[in-house]
């Protein structure tokens, strides 16, 4: 049985080209020898011409010119855990697809929870500033290690990094507790696990403030608060004040990154504090980590490219509803319409294909409302008519009938 291959997009006039992407931010350098191998593929300098786009954090889609000014982009793909730099109402409204990549960096960022931890629990700071001000300080009680298989350990956030914490630190603690806001996760309720918890680590995948100053007052004075997630979760001028009273913070993220953080008389009072251990968000930095994240990225990418769907492992929080990876059965043309979701817009679609005598293979149609854009619908539909004028003018009177904010059509030969 011979395959089904993508051979390209069809232009408005009729020509077939490679699907267009931009590699931006320093992205791991095997991203883009992966796309090189692939000839229905094109890396293309100019990001503006780009139908798909990797970046890092340095790329921002925050502002609306920002979003509007790359009118051929269709997906976005962030190479790394989050999308702060990424307004997603805008990109939703704007029919940009978007991903990220949560699965490479799991184990790094879970494993410099722990390392955390562990450094908190052997004094290891302590005695190494008091080495190096040349301080035999043994015996003191600020030195004085703190044995974990006592404590409990409690986790906000119970998704893949969590998850994984809860594993690889479980032989080291009395207990593991969990929160989460989601039903399925099976925790405990917030206010519990910061009254119980001896060690506190946040892996939320929001951006909203959780240690608010009400939920800082319920930890012990003896907490070790770990955040590896987002700066933004945690209070900082009631964290000082929790500081002050005996709680330690072990930081690799802050509300303000960079040179002009330390400007920040709050943080500079954070990262001077004796209580305080931390890193430049490098939890996932290393090489090999980078290297995985960028592959990552780029498998999302191509299966946008070659099959048009979105977010094919049912990520959390992203812009348009999931589409399962599919290729077609048959040699054709595959059209592709990303649209607002509306009473009736599917059987507008398949009405308007009847009246053009056009046979179709399959349709999928998919909708819902993500991250608080407008609700949207993806409607994917495999034609066994092969004439490209044929299917152009269909396309014509589809974006005339629906005004889709996305279209796409994908040329598919068997190899």
């Amino acid at each position: 049985m011979s395959t089904i291959t993508y051979k390209g997009d069809i232009a408005p006039d009729g020509t077939v080209h490679p699907f267009r992407i931009a590699i931006r931010d320093g992205v791991s350098s095997d991203a883009m020898e992966r796309f090189h191998t692939l000839p229905t593929i094109e890396v293309v300098h100019d990001p503006l011409r780009a139908q798909g786009m990797l970046i890092r954090h340095a790329t921002k889609f925050l502002l609306r010119e920002e979003v509007e000014k790359y009118q051929d982009l269709m997906c976005l793909v962030r190479v790394g855990v989050g999308t702060d730099n990424i307004d997603m109402q805008l990109a939703s409204n704007a029919g940009i697809a978007t991903m990220n990549t949560p699965g490479a960096s799991t184990r790094a960022v879970a494993q410099r929870a722990l390392a955390f931890m562990l450094t908190w629990a052997a004094r290891t700071v302590q005695g190494t500033q008091a080495l190096a001000h040349r301080k035999w300080s043994k015996g003191e009680t600020s030195l004085e290690p703190i044995d974990l298989s006592e404590k409990t350990l409690g986790i906000i956030g119970y998704g893949r990094i969590g998850q994984i914490l809860k594993k690889i630190a479980e032989p080291h603690f009395q207990r593991v507790i969990h929160f989460d806001v989601r039903e399925h996760a099976e925790g405990i309720d917030l206010d519990t696990l910061l009254k119980e918890a001896d060690v506190l680590s946040l892996h939320t995948s929001g951006t909203e403030e959780i240690l608010t100053p009400e939920a800082l007052l319920l930890l012990k004075a003896t907490a070790l608060i770990v955040n590896t997630s987002r700066g933004g979760v945690v209070n900082t001028k009631a964290l000082l004040r929790r500081m002050d009273e005996g709680v330690s913070v072990a930081l690799d993220v802050f509300p303000v990154e960079g040179p002009e953080m330390f400007q920040d008389p709050l943080i500079a009072r954070l990262v001077t504090h004796p209580r305080f251990i931390g890193t430049p968000h490098t939890a996932a930095s290393d090489p090999v980590t980078q290297r995985k994240l960028g592959r990552e990225g780029a498998e999302h990418l191509e299966i946008f490219a070659m099959q048009g769907v979105v977010n094919a492992h049912d990520l959390q929080g992203h812009t348009l509803p999931r589409v399962a990876p599919t290729t077609p059965q048959y040699p054709g043309i595959r059209g592709i319409l990303t649209h607002r979701d509306a009473p009736g817009v599917l059987a507008r679609i398949t009405e308007s294909i009847r009246q053009q005598n056009i046979d179709v293979r399959t349709v999928i149609h998919e909708k819902g409302t993500v991250n608080g854009g407008i609700p949207l619908s993806m409607t994917i539909i495999d034609l066994v008519e092969e004439r490209v004028e044929t299917v152009l003018k269909m396309m014509d009177v589809l974006s005339k009938e629906i005004q889709p904010l996305k279209k796409r059509l994908l040329s598919y030969n068997s190899a």
